[in-house]
């Protein structure tokens, strides 16, 4: 049982009471990763730069080979540097996708969560509804088009359930797209990634029917976008949208009630 020593409390400037407490030690690989960082953010290495090799650091750092390999590892998942094999790690930026990335393992792990799925659901409803009224103000004649095009391949990909769910994501695309904002597209990519990949697997004929359907809403869609009328295309999208929510949520319960 520790004891009280009053050798352990001091008062900061405006006398509040703080208690002695042990620093933690850092491990070597995270301190050269964080003296690597602070040289590659001063631009003591430019972007498109190799590092030095690992033998280098290890003497410049004065640690083992894991410490270094850990360090650029680290620095990898952030963004900051690029490593093929057999080559030096490359200095480089991060994008949206890097940022998306690092998000990746604690969104599925969400996803497998009670009610996780729903409420990334949400949140594609949310980000969605927000595209589509961008669109609907802001897209230019040659980004409507595009949206046409977009709508025409998932007409002629109806009858087949792998091109028509390509076409879909295609789609659903080029609204991300229209804002011209890479972070959009990021979060776009990534949140259809998560969602269809915690989907469960359909029957082709039921699918078949789905596809019809959302083609439907895909045009009324597009129509609202085409008349720039921001509330029918934030009422289309989420008619849309919830109807999808509700036939994947009947296909998993049917799903459950077989097993």
């Amino acid at each position: 049982m520790s004891t009280f020593d009053p050798q352990d409390e001091t008062r900061d400037s405006f006398g509040h009471t703080l208690h002695r407490r042990p620093l933690t030690r850092k491990k070597l690989s995270e301190m050269v990763e964080e003296e690597l960082e602070q040289m590659i953010r001063r631009r003591e290495f430019a972007e498109g730069e190799q590092l030095p090799s690992e033998r280098e650091l290890m003497a410049f750092f004065n640690v083992g080979r894991p410490s270094v390999r850990e360090a650029l590892a680290a620095l990898k998942r952030k963004g900051l540097v690029q490593i093929s094999n057999g080559e030096r790690a490359r200095v480089c930026r991060p994008s949206a996708d890097t940022i998306i990335s690092e998000l990746s393992g604690m969104a599925k792990d969400f996803l497998s969560r009670p009610g996780g799925i729903a409420h990334f659901e949400q949140l594609r409803l949310f980000f969605e509804s927000s595209l589509v009224r961008y669109a609907a103000d802001h897209a230019t004649d040659e980004q409507i088009a595009k949206l046409e095009k977009a709508l025409e391949v998932n007409s002629q990909s109806l009858d087949d359930n792998t091109l028509f769910i390509r076409s879909d994501v295609a789609f659903h695309r080029v609204l991300a797209e229209i804002p011209d904002n890479p972070i959009f597209m990021a979060i776009h990519v990534a949140l259809l990634d998560w969602l269809i990949a915690a989907r469960p697997t359909v029957p082709e004929k039921a699918l078949h029917e789905h596809n019809n359907v959302s083609y439907q809403q895909h045009i009324a869609i597009v129509e609202a976008i085409r008349a720039r009328d921001a509330d029918g295309a934030d009422r289309a999208l989420t008619a849309h949208l919830q109807s999808v929510f509700a036939a994947w949520h009947a296909f998993q319960q049917k799903s459950k009630a077989r097993k």
